[in-house]
């Protein structure tokens, strides 16, 4: 007599992996929850190494920055941080996700409305959490809410930073560097980082914090979006 090994009527031989839209929650949970922890543990340390003297080095280094504040500087300077701010990066990101869904790219115009929308209100809650008053100085431009993190370092570098990664990886799948695209992108994010220290908006410290949630939150994104891939080839 024989005995079948064939596993029973409506069971697998292996487990089945974690569902797509589950693993893409825990994954963008967790760069939410990592942004927290690391401008908290952020803090902590430059308090811990510089205490007060932290504030005379973002006083010394914003009045050197904006002690030339003629034209063309101003007029560039406001520029960029336009581009940085909510109504054109919500433009964008819808105009290019439009284009996107014309070229039948579903999986990146998705994840680029969730990393726009989702780096948008991560920004709204650390600032919530921190309560950090702006600097005390003359604003070059309007601005409102609290200074720690700053939105537009956050925003540049998660939502313009998506499009520069899927940028880079569509010259990949060329043949082509990756290089052009990722120098591109770092300079057009630190740019608009910048631009809000110049304008008295941002303490050096809040543009840095931005960077690091906002690439904290693009890492995510675009994990999510890798992870996709290789699960579900086209």
């Amino acid at each position: 007599m024989t005995i079948s090994t064939r596993p029973a009527s409506g069971t697998s031989g292996h487990r089945s992996p974690i569902p797509m839209w589950l693993l893409m929650i825990l994954i963008l949970v967790g760069g939410a929850i990592g942004s927290f922890l690391l401008l908290e543990a952020a803090i902590w340390i430059i308090q811990a190494i510089f205490g007060v003297n932290i504030h005379i080095w973002e006083n010394d280094f914003q009045r050197d920055l904006r002690e030339y504040h003629g034209e063309p500087l101003r007029s560039i300077m406001l520029f960029f941080t336009y581009l940085g701010s909510f109504y054109p990066t919500v433009f964008v990101a819808l105009g290019v996700t439009a284009l996107m869904i014309s070229r039948q790219q579903h999986r990146e115009a998705l994840m680029l409305v969730i990393t726009t929308a989702g780096a948008w209100q991560l920004n709204t809650m650390l600032k919530a959490h921190f309560m950090r008053p702006r600097p005390e100085l003359e604003f070059w431009t309007p601005a409102s809410g609290y200074s720690f993190p700053s939105g537009h370092a956050t925003i540049a570098a998660a939502m313009y930073g998506m499009l520069f990664f899927m940028w880079a990886h569509y010259r990949k799948r060329q043949g082509k560097s990756m290089w052009p695209a990722i120098v591109c992108g770092i300079c057009l994010i630190v740019i608009i980082g910048t631009t809000r220290i110049y304008l008295g908006v941002h303490y050096p410290t809040d543009v840095l914090a931005g960077f690091f949630s906002g690439a904290l939150w693009l890492t995510a994104c675009a994990y999510c979006l890798t992870v996709w891939e290789k699960r579900r080839p086209r």
